[in-house]
């Protein structure tokens, strides 16, 4: 694509999606290749953050960018808005004393959002335009990276992503991710509990592709990244208080070329958080209270229905009585003959078939389905007896350690490729 076809699009982007235009004025002259986004709301530990990003990189040759999009609600506390100042103050000083030609720090604190909207979506969505702006005032279709103010990055992720997209082949992809499960930083309570989440991470993703589900990628906000065409293509981040990220990146993944960088690391923190409704933070805060058990998961037997279910699509048979009978508890007969019907209408081939289909039954819909088996037919169960029936499905030998599962599930990500 020309660079002109890049600028109309972004154009095309900010007309449609109007805002206040909010501008960062310490951009260097250069061109950079990646700009990484991170939203910081009472953060207190963002310093690690950064100096994974300065001090802890392969020596590289292209130019990259950091925005630190600060932010708090209008009527926000007064401790949170003094952490705030403290993180601007802290990153304007670390900036003038550490930023160089190839990698720089730029922050913005805004801070007056409408409470009724005030949360990470709007606050990645406001530093993903100033992204997407700065590289369509250069005219660079760049690449603009998600990352969390709690993670840190492994050595060569600047290098990898950097790489992954100068290939061509792709404009969209999730970065692999491990939080750390072990350390003096964290109880050990707190260990066996991120353990356990992020097992049920890798064994829904897992599973949705054991079934078939050809969308089965992680969403996860502090690991992800886009080429600035995409990110204006798919109408940009929203501003969802919380799961902005499984929104936005489903829609990449259903629009675009999505693969997944697997030879870089994200490492997010295990701690607790009450900043948004659900999410890693909020998982293991729960944990804590007693509220959530993260021993607990989805039932494998949910993902044998949708596994059957995709295989009769998939060779062609449409017939509705033909369906599990829990798929037709879950769509009316009536709905699936005129979603059908429609699709039938707009594909000339089945390749083109399923790739509606699955448009049509996304990531959404599928956890919608997963959800409604979970609260009428199947409640959740043991995590891992449920892991242990996907491996052995996949003819992988491992204990029912959770420990060794998440090792095996982390092994098996990261030589699929994209």
């Amino acid at each position: 694509m020309d660079k002109n076809s890049f600028v109309s699009i972004a154009e095309k982007y900010f007309k449609r999606f109007p805002s206040q235009q909010y501008e960062i004025n310490t951009f260097f002259c250069d061109i950079p290749s990646l700009i990484i986004v991170i939203p910081s709301f009472d953060e207190e530990e963002i310093s690690n953050t950064i100096n994974s990003l300065f001090f802890n990189q392969q020596p590289h040759y292209f130019k990259v960018e950091i925005v630190v999009l600060i932010n708090n609600s209008s009527d926000a506390s007064l401790k949170i808005k003094d952490t705030n100042r403290s993180t601007l103050h802290f990153l304007s000083a670390f900036a003038d004393k550490n930023n160089t030609s190839n990698l720089s720090l730029h922050t913005l604190y805004v801070s007056d959002l409408t409470p009724k909207h005030a949360g990470v979506g709007w606050a990645r969505k406001i530093g993903m335009d100033i992204a997407l702006r700065r590289f369509m005032n250069c005219s660079n279709n760049g690449v603009i990276v998600g990352l969390d103010a709690d993670a840190c990055v492994s050595p060569n992720y600047l290098n990898s992503i950097y790489a992954f997209f100068n290939k061509g082949d792709y404009n969209g992809a999730s970065i692999h991710f491990e939080h750390p499960i072990n350390g003096n930083h964290f109880s050990d309570i707190q260990y066996e509990y991120i353990i356990a989440y992020e097992l049920h991470l890798r064994y829904y993703k897992n599973v949705l592709a054991y079934a078939g589900f050809p969308f089965a990628f992680h969403t996860v906000g502090s690991s992800f990244a886009l080429t600035a065409l995409a990110y204006a293509r798919q109408g940009g981040m929203n501003r969802r208080k919380a799961g902005e990220d499984f929104y936005f990146i489903n829609k990449l993944i259903k629009g675009e070329k999505f693969g997944e960088i697997l030879d870089a690391k994200v490492i997010p923190s295990p701690r607790i958080s009450e900043r948004v409704p659900f999410g890693t933070g909020r998982a293991i805060l729960e944990a804590f209270k007693g509220e959530k058990n993260l021993n607990l998961t989805y039932d494998f037997n949910i993902f044998i229905v949708l596994k059957n279910w995709i295989k009769l699509i998939k060779s062609t048979e449409f017939e509705y009585a033909k369906f599990p009978e829990e798929i037709r508890a879950y769509i009316a007969k009536k709905d699936w003959l005129e979603t059908h019907q429609e699709i039938q209408n707009n594909t000339s081939d089945h390749i083109n078939y399923l790739k509606r289909f699955f448009v049509k039954y996304d990531a959404f819909w599928v956890l919608k389905f997963v959800h409604f088996m979970r609260d009428n037919l199947r409640t959740n169960s043991i995590l891992v007896i449920n892991v242990d029936l996907l491996l052995k499905a996949l003819n992988i030998i491992c204990s029912n350690d959770k420990l060794d599962q998440l090792i095996t599930l982390r092994k098996l990500d990261t030589k699929k490729g994209a």
